[in-house]
Parts: structure tokens; C-alpha cells; sequence
């Protein structure tokens, strides 16, 4: 009787562990996920004056660190450590409002533009976001050290997309941008020809080493 105990406890447990897995990947038995967004304020529009032309984008891979140190009565207690990883847009734009300088001379047209700006605030995609947080050996702060981050975000793409490298990547881009974009207006508007001799030059304001474009 015992033997015939025992092997009949083994084929329960089998049949329960094949009736679990059947019940576990049942379609019928699959978790239902739901999203809600919450609006608790209306959206305000605001208008772009004279609009804006998109001339270049530059897509980075940035990296944001951030490490909290602290000591106590000259005990070291560890260090804090925070990353982030985020694939980034950096989209540039100049503004149609301001007067801009266009001479024609022959077939060469020179066009003086208003300076490239960054659109802010810099787009990032979250869907590909990466994080990582660690305690220092004694600290419990890493999600306040981590949010800390999160939050210095923004205003960090706003100083990156507006420093030098950046923006120099995005001048030439921009540049031949601006250039099919007065192209087609020339064609329009004062019979442009399409062709190599007609020559469209275009200068932003600020370009460094331009004393007088026009001549």
C-alpha cells in the first residue's frame, strides 16, 4: 500500500503541474493591460509668429551620469551612482519672420539668413530609454539620486543642443535646406533656371568669418 501511495502522489503532482501550464498559457487566461492618460489641465496653443523653418536634425546616443558622494565625521559612506542612456533629436530651425537679405547678381543669388536655433525643449524617445541606479555601500538614496537625474535632463539637452559641435554639424545640413527652399521660390517668383550656372549662396547671420556677404 505504501508503494502504491507514493506512485500515486507522483502522478498527481505530474497532472496538476501539465492542468497548470494548460491554464497558464490558455489564451482565455491572458493578463489584460490598460492605459490611461490622465489630463488634469487644458492644453494651451500658442501661436509661432511669422513660423519657423525646420533645417537640419541630428540624432545622438547621450549618456547622463550623475554620483552622490557623503562623508560623516570623516567616515566615507559610499558613493551613489545614477546613468541614463536616451537616443536624442536634435531638430534646428530658423525664424521666416525676420527680414531676410536676398541680392541677386547675374546668375549667382545671395541669401543672408536669420542665425540657426535649436528647438526647444530637445526631443528624446523613451521607448529605447535605459537606467541604471546603485546605493553607495551606505546610502539608500538611489531613487532620489536617479529622479534627480531624470530632472536634469532637459535643461542638459538645451546646453548640448546649442553648443558648438552640434550646431556646426547642423550648419551645412542647413544650409542646403535653406538653399532648395530660396531655389524654389527663385523659380517661381523671378524665372530661376534649374541648371549648374544659376548659383544660390547662403550665409546665416553669425556664421564666423563672414565680414560682408553681399560682396
Amino acid at each position: 500500500m505504501e508503494i502504491n501511495f507514493k506512485i500515486g502522489g507522483l502522478w498527481l503532482v505530474v497532472l496538476l503541474a501539465i492542468a497548470g501550464g494548460a491554464w497558464y498559457l490558455s489564451p482565455q487566461q491572458s493578463a489584460k493591460v490598460e492605459t490611461t492618460v490622465m489630463a488634469n489641465e487644458v492644453p494651451v496653443v500658442m501661436r509661432t509668429p511669422g513660423g519657423l523653418l525646420e533645417v537640419a536634425t541630428v540624432k545622438a546616443h547621450e549618456r547622463f551620469n550623475r554620483s552622490d558622494t557623503k562623508e560623516f565625521w570623516g567616515i566615507f559612506l559610499g558613493t551613489t551612482v545614477s546613468h541614463i542612456q536616451v537616443p536624442v533629436h536634435y531638430r534646428y530651425h530658423i525664424e521666416l519672420a525676420p527680414e531676410w537679405t536676398v541680392i541677386i547678381k547675374g546668375k549667382t543669388c545671395i541669401v543672408v539668413a536669420p542665425p540657426i536655433k535649436p528647438s526647444l525643449p530637445v526631443a528624446f524617445d523613451t521607448t529605447f530609454l535605459e537606467k541604471y541606479t546603485e546605493n553607495g555601500w551606505a546610502r539608500i538614496n538611489k531613487h532620489e539620486n536617479l529622479a534627480a537625474l531624470e530632472r536634469s535632463m532637459t535643461p542638459e539637452l538645451a546646453k548640448r543642443a546649442a553648443a558648438p559641435g552640434y550646431l556646426q554639424l547642423a550648419t551645412e545640413p542647413a544650409r542646403q535646406t535653406v538653399k532648395e527652399f530660396v531655389t524654389k521660390w527663385l523659380v517661381k517668383e523671378q524665372q530661376w533656371k534649374r541648371n549648374p550656372d544659376y548659383n544660390v549662396k547662403v550665409v546665416f547671420q553669425g556664421d564666423p568669418g563672414v565680414k560682408d556677404p553681399v560682396k
